[in-house]
């Protein structure tokens, strides 16, 4: 990475100032996730904690226990972003830059906690946990290749504007699929709730909810790169320094 330069990312300086990765659009991207965080998280909850369950609060382990007061450690800080850092000063840029790769992260995790208690809830976490546990190995190791082979790309020279352009474009999507995050949590409380697919519902949301894991991994690639260019090059921040 210490061989890249400024013009190697040139591509998407324009995004970070007023694109899809500007504090604007950042602040706006974190309050929709903090939407549906709270709703996955709220469903966990409920799940551990509600009169009819098989869990209870005092029965979750210590580890989950410091899941659940994390969440809400996260939550009070992502609302603090959303209404006080307007990203105007190089510093809250910086900040809600880096921010919105965490609560990306954040995001994505947040349905498997909630089917971590679901199927806590029918003594089957044990075979769930080790198949949760792989999918979320896979998709972060198959994040940091392909960031690790774009920076290798960029250090070699083996990506042209016109590429740059098209992979700007193909992460962009993200953005646009933010709607869907709502439409699956709607279609995910309404399957579980009527039990429409019987012992098999929880192992299809499984599917699905590592589909769109693996799937803004993928697109978060490009908040990455984004965070990592405010923080190195002062000529990517909101006020840049005076040239010379």
């Amino acid at each position: 990475m210490s061989k890249l330069t400024q013009e190697d990312f040139h591509y998407i300086k324009a995004d970070l100032r007023h694109g899809r990765i500007s504090p604007g659009t950042i602040r706006y991207g974190l309050g929709a996730f903090m939407v549906f965080s709270a709703f996955m998280v709220g469903i966990a909850y409920t799940v551990a904690t509600a009169n009819n369950t098989v869990i209870g609060w005092e029965n979750l382990s210590s580890f989950w226990q410091t899941v659940f007061k994390i969440e809400a450690i996260l939550f009070i800080v992502q609302l603090i972003l959303v209404i006080f850092v307007k990203g105007r000063k190089n510093w809250s840029q910086i900040l809600l830059n880096v921010s919105y790769v965490l609560y990306t992260y954040k995001m994505v995790l947040d349905p498997f906690v909630m089917i971590s208690m679901f199927s806590m809830d029918r003594g089957e976490y044990e075979i769930y946990r080790l198949i949760i546990l792989f999918i979320i190995i896979f998709g972060f190791t198959l994040q940091f290749y392909m960031i690790r082979r774009l920076f290798q790309k960029l250090q070699d020279g083996k990506i042209e504007n016109k590429q740059k352009q098209k992979e700007k474009k193909r992460r962009g999507y993200l953005l646009y699929i933010t709607p869907f995050f709502f439409i699956l949590a709607s279609i995910t409380g309404y399957i579980i709730s009527n039990e429409l697919l019987g012992d098999m519902d929880l192992l299809l949301i499984l599917g699905v909810v590592m589909l769109v894991f693996i799937g803004v991994l993928i697109g978060t690639i490009e908040f990455v790169i984004g965070a990592y260019c405010v923080i190195r090059f002062p000529s990517f921040r909101v006020n840049p320094p005076k040239e010379k």
